[in-house]
C-alpha cells in the first residue's frame, strides 16, 4: 500500500510545471560492485519532490555477508525538509523516519523517540550543494542530528558518464562519519567513503537525466 505522504506527493506533482532530474550511481567497495543508488529530483513552484532509492549487497563465497536497502520520500520548500519518510533494512536491522511540520518548527519520529527541531533542518542531501552551508544534518536513516564539519579539497579527476571529468571535492566529518563528496559546478557527480577494515566506498555516475 502506498503511504499518505506518496499519494500527496504524486497529487501536488500533477499541478503547475515540473522539472525532473534523475541521477543514477553504481555502488562499489574498492573495486568491486555492490549495488545502485539513485535519486529522482522533481523541481515544482516553491517545492521540491526527492525519492531516494539505494541497495547495496556484499557477498562472501555462497553468503550474503552485508546488505542494505533505503528508501525515501521528501518534500522540500525553500532549501528545508517539509516532510519526509524513510524506511532502512540495514543488514537487518530495521529503521524508519518519519517527519512532518509542527508549527514553524519540524517534527521527527523514530520508533525510539518524537522530537521537534526548529530553525531550517537539512538532510544529507547530496543532491542539493547548498547542504555543505549546514553545520548540523538529519541523517534521514536513524533521526540523529548530526554535527558536520566541511572541508573543500583539492580537485582531482573521478570517474563519470563512461568517462571522466575533473570534479571538485568537499570532506564531511563528525562523529563517526567521513565522506567526499564531489562536484562538478553545482553538480553531485560523485562520492568516497573510507568504511569498516579501511576499504574504500565509492559512487559512479551512470546516468543523469
Amino acid at each position: 500500500m502506498r503511504s499518505l505522504l506518496w499519494i500527496m506527493l504524486t497529487a501536488w506533482s500533477s499541478l503547475g510545471q515540473t522539472a525532473t532530474t534523475e541521477l543514477t550511481f553504481d555502488v562499489f567497495l574498492d573495486d568491486e560492485p555492490i549495488g545502485f543508488h539513485r535519486v529522482s529530483i522533481q523541481e515544482m513552484p516553491g517545492e521540491r519532490r526527492v525519492q531516494v532509492e539505494a541497495e547495496m549487497e556484499v557477498d562472501f563465497l555462497f553468503f550474503t555477508a552485508f546488505s542494505y536497502r533505503h528508501r525515501a520520500d521528501e518534500l522540500w520548500r525553500e532549501d528545508c525538509i517539509f516532510e519526509l519518510e524513510t524506511r532502512t533494512d540495514d543488514d537487518g536491522q530495521r529503521l524508519s523516519v518519519d517527519a512532518g511540520p509542527l508549527g514553524d518548527a519540524l517534527e521527527v519520529v523514530t520508533p525510539s523517540e518524537r522530537k521537534r527541531l526548529d530553525g531550517c533542518v537539512r538532510t544529507f542531501a547530496y543532491w542539493d550543494r547548498d547542504f555543505l552551508d549546514a553545520s548540523e544534518l538529519l541523517n534521514s536513516q536513524t533521526g540523529e542530528l548530526v554535527p558536520v564539519e566541511v572541508e573543500a579539497l583539492e580537485p582531482r579527476r573521478i570517474p563519470y558518464l563512461g568517462s571522466d571529468i575533473e570534479a571538485q571535492p568537499y570532506r564531511l566529518t563528525g562523529e563517526g562519519l567521513q565522506l567526499e563528496v564531489f562536484y562538478a559546478g553545482d553538480r553531485w557527480v560523485g562520492l568516497e567513503s573510507t568504511v569498516e577494515g579501511g576499504r574504500i566506498l565509492r559512487y559512479e555516475m551512470v546516468q543523469e537525466a
